[in-house]
């Protein structure tokens, strides 16, 4: 029914319900119709009463506050739902398309290493033998001092060179002494006996780096050009003359006669002292950045030596002073020793690389290192203390190589050519496939490491 209808209805006149009303009186029948001046005018009323809330609604709505809050909730709710699309889009990525995943615990061993056993490594070693080779280097620090005076003073030059052995794989002793000379005629000697290497086995010199002096005074005994060529006289007649030869490694200087400044004696030893200081702080530090990333380098196998050059004056008020420290160490191939740790701890040896973690816990002492002479002697006994981990090596790269595109039910058939590898476990995605991937930028490797 129409909602206009109504509007010919009208209540009693006086508004006012009677008891005495009967049934009749409430029946439609008895209701009278409006009139219809007065039924447009309730129509009115009406419209009007809907055009003010129609206003009120857009006087609401023009308010920056509510736009403000309107726009944020609209804001809100597409941040929401765009956060849901990532998430569901990355786990439908992941599910379909993520990189197969394969874990692999590789073989590790506890060690535990006691004083009680003596080692033995050699420089020309056999099979079944631990070697070592001998790594040089050198380092230098200086200091300016004050010149507390002058004098005139006689001073011979000094500097490095290397002598060769190309003669024969047998080490050759040099005495006290023992005369080099320059292409110039001037002769520099070594001041104490000297054992020069034999050749090596692929045919590589024998060689030893040392300090000498010359035998007389004066600025004309320094020799700048490295690479100089030096002869031994007492060999001349002899085979050896040819194949026994040195090298200018440092230049030769301090040659002088005349007059110029000098330094209080207690001012340089103390300048001395502080120089060589500064120098052992950094040994082995330098000695790490010239070694093979393959060398394990032990404190204890580190042989310094320091060496004084000749006061430098540049005018008559100061002086130049400068040491020199020498490096010699043993260095072990890391895998070698390790596998030797190796051999200790498993009863069946393990084929592959092997890698000793944390190797600054075991501490090595030369036995009776005062009389070692690191770069001529042909073994070096020692001791190891403390605890470390062997893990073997595993080749990642290779792995992936060995797997695309094969079934997952080669996995252990692949696995049986890495010895090194304990257990493994594969996760192929997609999930419904049942091999590799096809490229080795779709496996990802994780090593699990329990020791």
């Amino acid at each position: 029914m129409g909602r206009a209808m109504f509007d010919d209805i009208r209540p009693p006149k006086d508004g006012k319900n009677k008891e005495s009303t009967s049934i009749e009186d409430h029946s439609i029948r008895n209701v009278a119709p409006l009139a219809t001046e007065e039924r447009e005018t309730r129509r009115a009323r009406r419209s009007e009463r809907r055009r003010i809330g129609d206003s009120e609604i857009t006087k609401d709505n023009s308010n920056p506050l509510i736009k403000r809050k309107i726009a944020v909730g609209k804001i809100g709710i597409w941040a929401v739902a765009g956060v849901i699309l990532i998430v569901a889009l990355s786990a439908v990525a992941f599910i379909f398309i993520g990189k197969t995943t394969l874990i692999i615990e590789p073989q590790q061993e506890s060690i535990s290493l006691s004083t009680n056993v003596v080692y033995t490594a050699y420089q020309d070693t056999q099979e079944g033998e631990l070697g070592y080779t001998v790594l040089s280097h050198s380092i230098e620090a200086t200091d300016v001092i004050t010149a507390t005076g002058r004098e005139t003073v006689e001073e011979k030059a000094s500097g490095r060179i290397i002598v060769y052995n190309e003669h024969s794989s047998a080490s050759q002793r040099l005495i006290k002494n023992t005369r080099f000379e320059a292409p110039n005629g001037e002769i520099y000697r070594v001041r104490n006996s000297i054992i020069v290497p034999g050749k090596k086995s692929d045919g590589t010199p024998g060689s030893i780096e040392i300090t000498v002096y010359a035998d007389k005074a004066g600025e004309n005994q320094n020799i700048t050009v490295l690479g100089t060529r030096f002869t031994i006289p007492g060999l001349k007649g002899d085979l050896r003359y040819d194949t026994f030869y040195a090298e200018l490694k440092e230049v030769l200087v301090g040659g002088f006669v005349g007059e110029r400044a000098i330094v209080d004696p207690d001012v340089l030893n103390a300048a001395q002292t502080a120089l060589r200081a500064q120098l052992a702080i950094q040994v082995e530090e330098a000695l790490r950045t010239q070694a093979p990333d393959t060398a394990e380098i032990f404190k204890d196998a580190i042989f310094v030596t320091f060496e004084s050059k000749s006061v430098e004056y540049a005018d008559s008020e100061t002086a130049l002073v400068r040491e020199v420290a020498h490096i010699q160490a043993a260095v072990f191939d890391k895998n070698e020793l390790a596998r030797m740790f190796a051999s200790v701890v498993v009863a069946i040896p393990i084929a592959g690389e092997v890698r000793i973690d944390s190797p600054e816990n075991i501490v090595m002492t030369i036995i009776n290192k005062e009389g070692v002479d690191i770069a001529n002697d042909s073994l070096i006994q020692f001791t190891f203390e403390g605890s470390s981990v062997l893990t073997w090596v595993i080749d990642t790269e290779a792995l992936k190589q060995d797997l695309i595109g094969r079934h997952s039910g080669a996995l252990n058939a692949v696995m049986s050519g890495y010895p090194g590898i304990k257990g493994a476990d594969a996760e192929i995605r997609p999930f419904w496939k049942n091999e590799f991937p096809s490229e080795t930028s779709g496996i990802s490797i994780e090593l699990l490491l329990t020791k």
